[in-house]
């Protein structure tokens, strides 16, 4: 007579069963899913890259109709992640140079922008120094600035006083200071004469001075000077006996 089988192993064989069946279909959903969210990510990658390369087409081809594909012009569909030239390179390339657009001017780049003078305030010598340089002294002009002649000589741009312009603008010798000397009127006090001159004066009620300048030389027979600028500007005075009020003006 056969045994029967054993009814434990058997529920046990017939839960293992379903179990391995439901893990394959969970396993197989997942799959699916997956292969499906590919294909999606796929086909979204393709339109993309299809949109873009029609919209690029698509600018390419109304700028060409516009005219905008000169060379040196940084068109739309062209330039796209990029950066086109600054006003600078466009500047340079049409052969513009010195210009202002986006820069600052200066007097090393620009020269046709200098300094105007600053105004000092009054009886107050502030020093700059001002390296003239031979043949003219070159750098910004303005009024009694000194400037190196190249032949040990010095010589001043012309500035006035009040309404009164200096003279005496080419001193002689090697000055190592110069002075504006100022004359007045002793019944009216209008400022009559303006005079560079290498000493100061004794202050009257009808003579004063102000200092424009100290000058070193290179040592002996040397014809190169140091120059300390004291004023930048034509000057203003005004007089009430022996009092003077000094002021700087713009040159």
């Amino acid at each position: 007579m056969a045994e029967k089988p054993n009814k434990t192993e058997q529920g046990r064989q017939k839960r293992a069963a379903e179990k391995a069946a439901r893990a394959a279909a969970t396993q197989g959903r997942r799959d699916s899913a997956a292969a499906a969210q590919s294909r999606s990510e796929q086909r979204k990658g393709r339109n993309v890259d299809e949109g873009s390369a029609s919209r690029d087409a698509s600018f390419a081809a109304r700028e060409a109709n516009a005219g905008l594909t000169l060379a040196g012009n940084k068109t739309t569909s062209s330039g796209r992640g990029g950066s086109g030239p600054s006003f600078a390179d466009r500047e340079a390339a049409n052969g513009l140079t010195n210009t202002t657009s986006g820069r600052v001017a200066s007097k090393a780049t620009n020269p046709d922008f200098p300094p105007v003078g600053t105004p000092v305030g009054n009886d107050e010598f502030v020093s700059t120094n001002n390296v003239g340089g031979g043949g003219g002294g070159g750098g910004e002009l303005y009024a009694f600035k000194i400037i190196d002649d190249g032949d040990g000589t010095v010589s001043v741009t012309t500035g006035t006083v009040n309404t009164v312009t200096a003279t005496a603008l080419t001193p002689t010798g090697k000055p190592t200071q110069l002075w504006l000397k100022v004359t007045f009127s002793a019944t009216t006090g209008e400022v009559t004469a303006a005079v560079i001159a290498t000493a100061s004066s004794a202050v009257s009620e009808t003579n004063d001075s102000r200092q424009i300048a100290t000058i070193t030389w290179g040592g002996t027979g040397s014809n190169t000077p140091t120059i300390v600028q004291g004023i930048k500007g034509s000057q203003s005075i005004a007089s009430c006996g022996a009092t003077h009020q000094w002021g700087t003006l713009y040159s």
